[in-house]
């Protein structure tokens, strides 16, 4: 049943794609997003240089678009009853961006002077994706087929280092002149003072925290928990031997559907899975997570991390990790709460490693990054 609805509505990309190209082509910016910090970035330079375009943004109707919303965008759900205008709007714009793979692309043809730029959700990767992912090789000929459709609609990939470089050309077997070498716009948060100074105060007030050291938990999705998942975390455990000092920050996955129930206790505090986890990192004194790209971004504020990895074995053989993956992350990791907890208390962190590690990954991230997006998106208007 799932293959013939997959069917159905290929068929449908395809045939309504072909119907919007019999328009012309229009001097306009479509995104397609399905997350909010990269558009975000963006759409504040964009207003910041005074140039709004004719831009239109489908969204995925998970995220809040409250940061993005301005007067010169239109904002549309990316749902069956905007399917029609949102074929017609990547069909017939001059410039498309996206930050994800999304299957509508297949039915998409550039003509002439149009271009898709893939800006992408994540600064780093620890887990392999597209053609690198273990799972997308056990598809069937026709998944892979649709796969390939897609990332061959990309005429760029926005990069924020050389090594990132080489895993978007392994995993969406792409050319080297195809990446742009402009920093990720996500990363500017990161270069800003006075962001980062009103985000602390703002956590700490809207979150309630205490006075006590921060941990942050927040680990990546699983394919097999996005509908039900469960907390791999002994909180009891963690509560009695870490509960004076610290307080612990539970942030799940966006992509995660279901809520976990809540305990009942000051040492554990719940965030919304749709809260931008950029404005929590500032009050954030040691990060917990796992195979996630938060460590790119949370390097660059030179606070220790640990890796949880209590399925490292089973994730590398379902997903793929990275290559060196454990010479790669720049922290201990650790398999159990209490191994954990012993690392929280030895609190010997290498900061220096870290500092490397947010030098190699932001080589082209400087805080000027959307200010080069924007360039870029005004040059390919004009052309």
């Amino acid at each position: 049943m799932k293959k013939i609805a997959i069917y159905i509505y290929m068929l449908a990309v395809k045939v309504v794609g072909g119907l919007a190209r019999l328009f012309p082509m229009q001097q306009k910016v479509v995104f397609l997003i399905s997350f909010e910090e990269n558009p975000a970035a963006i759409i504040k330079q964009m207003e910041l240089d005074k140039f709004t375009p004719n831009t239109i943004i489908f969204y995925d109707p998970r995220i809040n678009v409250t940061n993005i919303s301005r007067d010169f965008l239109k904002l549309k759900p990316k749902n069956i009853a905007q399917f029609i205008p949102l074929m017609f709007h990547l069909n017939t714009a001059k410039v498309v961006v996206t930050d994800n793979y999304f299957v509508e692309l297949a039915g998409a043809k550039w003509r002439k002077g149009a271009s898709c730029i893939q800006i992408w959700h994540a600064n780093g990767a620890l887990k392999k994706f597209g053609w690198e992912d273990k799972a997308a090789q056990k598809r069937t000929t026709a998944d892979k087929k649709r796969f390939q459709a897609v990332y061959q609609r990309f005429t760029n990939v926005v990069v924020g280092s050389d090594e990132m470089a080489l895993i978007f050309q392994k995993s969406f077997l792409l050319d080297e002149k195809q990446l742009l070498k402009i920093g990720v716009p996500r990363t500017d948060y990161f270069f800003d003072k006075e962001k980062l100074k009103a985000n602390y105060d703002w956590t700490f007030q809207s979150l309630n925290l205490s006075n006590r050291k921060q941990l942050l938990y927040a680990p990546t999705f699983r394919d097999d928990e996005l509908q039900n998942t469960s907390l791999h975390l002994d909180i009891a455990e963690m509560e009695r031997a870490l509960g004076e000092e610290y307080q612990l920050i539970l942030k799940l996955h966006p992509s995660i559907s279901n809520d976990l129930e809540k305990l009942d206790s000051d040492f554990i505090v719940y965030v919304d899975k749709e809260t931008p986890i950029e404005t929590l990192l500032p009050v954030v004194d040691i990060l917990i997570t796992d195979y996630s790209s938060i460590p790119f971004e949370f390097a660059l504020l030179e606070k220790p991390m640990i890796f949880y990895t209590y399925d490292l074995q089973e994730y590398n053989k379902a997903r793929g990790l990275s290559d060196d993956y454990l010479e790669t992350i720049p922290g201990p990791h650790v398999f159990t709460t209490t191994e954990l907890i012993e690392e929280i208390k030895k609190a010997s962190f290498d900061l220096e490693k870290v500092r490397q590690f947010a030098a190699k990954w932001n080589k082209y991230s400087d805080g000027h990054s959307s200010a080069r997006f924007v360039s870029l998106l005004k040059e390919r208007l004009e052309k």
